[in-house]
């Protein structure tokens, strides 16, 4: 049976991840992982997203159910990267100085751009594996 078009594109794009790595470390922009992860969970994070690239390439049928837990955990550090600043604010001290918190205009676009992206990530992925005879449960 051959590779649905949706499953080769997501492998497709897991096993690119090197190329969002050297981005990443050669440049400094985390594209594909939150700024609030540091850099040695961010190679972890990689390795990872990598690895469900070839669980993708290697079970067409998991394909949909791979977007959707990784839409579902960068979302989740998208909004951790958001509220833990917020979050710990009542425990910066006075004296230290001007605190920020909450989000810069180009903090905001981005994860606006991005949270939207994993959404339609997450929702496709959903319908692609609930299409497919898949559980309506959890995984």
């Amino acid at each position: 049976m051959p590779t649905p078009l949706s499953a080769r594109w997501l492998s497709g794009y897991y096993l690119a991840t090197p190329l969002f790595a050297v981005v990443d470390m050669g440049l400094g922009l985390p594209v594909r992982v939150a700024p609030l992860v540091p850099e040695g969970g961010r190679l972890a994070w990689y390795a990872g997203a990598f690895a469900l690239g070839l669980l993708a390439r290697a079970r067409p049928g998991a394909a949909p159910w791979v977007g959707m837990l990784e839409s579902a955990a960068n979302l989740t550090v998208l909004l951790l990267s958001i509220l833990l600043p917020i979050w710990s604010f009542p425990l910066a001290a006075p004296s230290a100085g001007p605190v920020q918190v909450g989000l810069t205009p180009e903090g905001a676009a981005n994860a606006l751009i991005s949270g939207l992206a994993m959404i339609v990530s997450f929702r496709r992925s959903e319908a692609a594996a609930l299409g497919r005879g898949g559980r309506s449960g959890s995984i």
